[in-house]
């Protein structure tokens, strides 16, 4: 086999391959033999069909196969001989037909992972926010956890639903005039003031008493979450079944207590401590991210058009399930579209030269580094040892073992730049020292742009 190869980009390279006429009949004639043994053709025992039989009447089909699987082979063995990194074929090949005393010539583009030399780190200079706790947020978090214990209890003496009481109510509902049960239900609970009924509906519990109905009217706005009410008329009959009110407890060492805290003082302690490791925590994921950003301005190497493709439909399905989770529908614009592709050639982009940086500088996970996070998942979660290492197997392992490269490929980047503490801009403080429970469900961890460096 003959191959010639021709660079179109970095990222794209066309095969001409020539098969000789020999290895091509070799095939064609050990097909044959290979379909005579079992071809069921009428009038002949199964293996006994003639050759010529079986070349006049399958032949056609058989030549197709074999320039087919000629043309897979014959591209690997290109692949191989040139030592490329290919992604995906550019376009779709068609094999050709095969002509007898002539050899198999065809062409084939590929999608390759581009040749990146070195990688350059150097002068990258780095702000880390020093995000400080103000007293508001830990009285903020104080009185949250102070919500979580609250009672609900009748009002006395009895009166009509106010903000922050929580209504228990029947509801059916009118769309345009026509009844849409499966909106509607009963003891429907919800807290009022808080922004999560709309307006209309807030506003007509609030002041009605216990048993009392009521007809809310509303409109639906063109942008509303789902499609099929944007626009339209809406009638939501209500009847109240019940009304309670918040019973919230002094915050006082007794507070303290039933929330396992030794006294009052010792549970501001705490928040204020969680509260700081989690500002702590922030700036060091805002480290991060600016590490990788300033690495991919650096080193703006040119990413396949397929492996951007690829990422941009995975972070569309993950944003698309997060959404399904939390009950909205997405209608997507050219606009968001284009903004998803573009995050994604950034992290693909970040792969190539992360996977770069862990070749050139030998950055790799060793069964030691794995063992070690597995132990500190096993005295995190109270398992046995061997019970996670049984839950990492395959494609958690591999996944353990990205996170564990990308964290060495970060401290790599961060020993190389200059990091500099800074006092955060005023209305971004408070912000950033909120705290962050839900941001594992919000904000995946990103392992996958570290994918290049183990492949």
């Amino acid at each position: 086999m003959q191959s010639q190869i021709e660079t179109l980009s970095p990222v794209l390279v066309e095969l001409k391959v020539e098969v000789p006429w020999t290895k091509v009949n070799e095939d064609l004639e050990a097909a044959y033999r290979a379909t005579q043994r079992k071809a069921r053709i009428r009038g002949f025992r199964p293996g006994k069909v003639p050759l010529d039989v079986v070349k006049k009447m399958l032949g056609k089909s058989i030549r197709a196969e074999v320039a087919a699987e000629l043309v897979r082979n014959g591209v690997g063995l290109a692949v191989d001989e040139h030592k490329l990194d290919p992604v995906a074929y550019a376009e779709q090949i068609t094999p050709p037909d095969i002509a007898d005393g002539k050899p198999l010539a065809f062409s084939a583009k590929l999608e390759v992972r581009p040749k990146i030399d070195s990688v350059d780190t150097s002068g990258m200079e780095i702000e880390r926010p020093v995000l400080k706790v103000a007293d508001e947020a830990v009285r903020a978090e104080i009185e949250r956890m102070r919500e979580q214990t609250a009672e609900l209890t009748a009002p006395e003496p009895a009166r009509a639903a106010q903000a922050n009481d929580t209504v228990t109510f029947d509801l059916e509902v009118q769309i345009d005039g026509q009844p849409r049960p499966e909106l509607g239900g009963q003891d429907r609970r919800a807290e009022l003031g808080k922004g999560k009924l709309l307006p209309a509906m807030d506003e007509g519990l609030t002041g009605l008493g216990l048993g009392e109905q009521k007809d809310i009217s509303l409109s639906f706005p063109d942008d509303y979450g789902y499609e099929e009410l944007r626009g339209k008329s809406g009638v939501f009959h209500v009847h109240v079944k019940n009304i309670q009110t918040k019973e919230l407890p002094a915050i006082d060492d007794e507070l303290a207590k039933d929330l396992a805290f030794d006294s009052l003082a010792a549970m501001k302690q705490s928040v204020r401590e969680k509260l700081e490791k989690a500002a702590g925590e922030r700036a060091d994921a805002l480290v991060r991210e600016a590490l990788v950003e300033q690495l991919i301005d650096k080193n703006p190497v040119p990413v396949p058009p397929s492996m951007i493709d690829q990422e941009t439909r995975s972070s569309l399905e993950q944003y698309l399930r997060f959404q399904y989770m939390i009950g909205q529908q997405v209608d997507f614009s050219e606009d968001m579209h284009q903004t998803f592709r573009a995050r994604a050639e950034r992290k693909v982009r970040a792969g190539l030269l992360f996977g770069a940086i862990a070749r050139d500088q030998k950055i790799e996970v060793t069964p030691a580094d794995v063992e070690q996070k597995l132990a500190e998942q096993a005295e995190r979660t109270g398992k046995h040892i061997a019970k996670v290492r049984a839950e990492h197997q395959g494609d958690e392992k591999r996944t353990l073992e990205l996170q564990i490269l990308e964290k060495k490929l970060l401290e790599y980047l961060a020993s190389r730049a200059t990091i500099k503490d800074v006092e955060p801009k005023a209305e971004s403080a408070e912000a950033d020292t909120e705290p962050e429970a839900d941001d594992a469900a919000k904000k995946p961890k990103k392992t996958k742009k570290v994918k290049e460096a183990k492949t």
